[in-house]
């Protein structure tokens, strides 16, 4: 991966965007490794769109609370000897 100090991001952005158009790069900080540049495709490709949803209680959908009842009861049931 490669790496580009932020004070020379602006003298740089063309290197830097490029770079970031084949491969995640690193942005530093003294030296250190602060923040990474990944084009939208290589960010897409890494972190799916996450499709769940919270619902509240009310607007829950039957199948969740039915399965949530369903959890529920298993919870309240004596343990067998």
């Amino acid at each position: 991966m490669r790496s580009f100090p932020s004070t020379e991001l602006k003298r740089l952005i063309g290197d830097v965007l490029d770079a970031a158009s084949r491969e995640p790069v690193a942005i530093t900080k003294h030296n250190k490794p602060r923040y990474i540049l990944m084009s939208v495709h290589d960010y897409e490709r890494r972190f799916p769109k996450d499709e769940r949803r919270a619902y509240a209680a009310d607007e829950m959908p039957d199948e969740h609370l039915t399965m949530l009842e369903s959890a529920l009861a298993e919870l309240e049931e004596p343990e067998k000897p």
